[in-house]
């Protein structure tokens, strides 16, 4: 992702945030597909925020956010990102902690040809048909990255 495609990225995210007011308790289904650990920690920490303030948080990974899940987690993963030295993994393993629903996408795993036990405990894989049944459900606010 070049670094203006980035900040757009996060400038729509940001706007969707804003325009868009979220009911008190309203489900987000937050979809994260971005490969840099500093998009993919921005969106956990917009999770983390959502979470504390009482919203339930379904996060759905795909492409290389899925890594943050495995059990052989990589290196990425685990790097602090400033200015609150947090890892893209810790901020997931709170979000988790503080009861979300983390999944990854379908075709995640078959596409690099793992099964359900490479991921971290606690993490599923998303049915399309249930995913798709949220994304039409009203009262669940989507956001994606």
């Amino acid at each position: 992702m070049t670094p203006v495609s980035k900040a757009v990225s996060t400038a729509v995210l940001a706007t969707a945030l804003i325009t868009s007011p979220a009911v008190a308790g309203q489900t987000m289904l937050m979809l994260l597909s971005a490969p840099a650990a500093e998009a993919q920690a921005f969106n956990l920490v917009l999770a983390n925020q959502l979470q504390a303030s009482g919203h339930g948080v379904h996060m759905l990974l795909c492409g290389e956010a899925g890594d943050i899940v495995l059990k052989a987690v990589p290196a990425a993963a685990t790097k602090p990102v400033t200015p609150q030295g947090m890892t893209v993994r810790s901020l997931l393993e709170g979000l988790m902690t503080k009861g979300a629903t983390v999944q990854v996408c379908a075709i995640y795993l078959p596409n690099r040809k793992l099964q359900a036990d490479a991921l971290m405990e606690g993490v599923s894989v998303a049915r399309p048909q249930d995913v798709a049944t949220m994304i039409a459900d009203p009262s669940v606010k989507v956001i994606g990255q």
